[in-house]
């Protein structure tokens, strides 16, 4: 950069950005389980975004059988929320519910 800068090619600022990986390092690697329900969220939330549909939520259903049993699909964000009176809010807020 002290060259590039010295050359006239950069005129920028550079910053090194850091992060502590403590307790991600202690974390043990994650199950085939884990792989599977990672996977299978991505590729549904992928499949959404290809049919077009945003504001959507990966739903991943009978996780319990295998994953070839498994159902994916889409819950849309709003129907995750409520919308009630509380304190501090407007009727027509929407909040998620407590």
């Amino acid at each position: 950069m002290d060259r590039r800068k010295k050359l006239g090619k950069y005129d920028g600022k550079f910053a090194t950005v850091t992060h502590f990986f403590g307790y991600q390092a202690r974390a043990a690697h994650p199950s085939k389980f884990d792989c599977s329900l990672g996977s299978t969220s991505g590729y549904g939330a992928a499949c959404l975004l290809d049919a077009g549909l945003t504001n959507v939520a990966i739903s991943v259903k009978d996780i319990t059988s295998s994953p070839e049993k498994w159902r994916v699909g889409g819950v849309p964000i709003l129907a995750l929320m409520d919308s009630h009176p509380k304190m501090g809010y407007e009727i027509s807020e929407i909040i998620v519910p407590a």
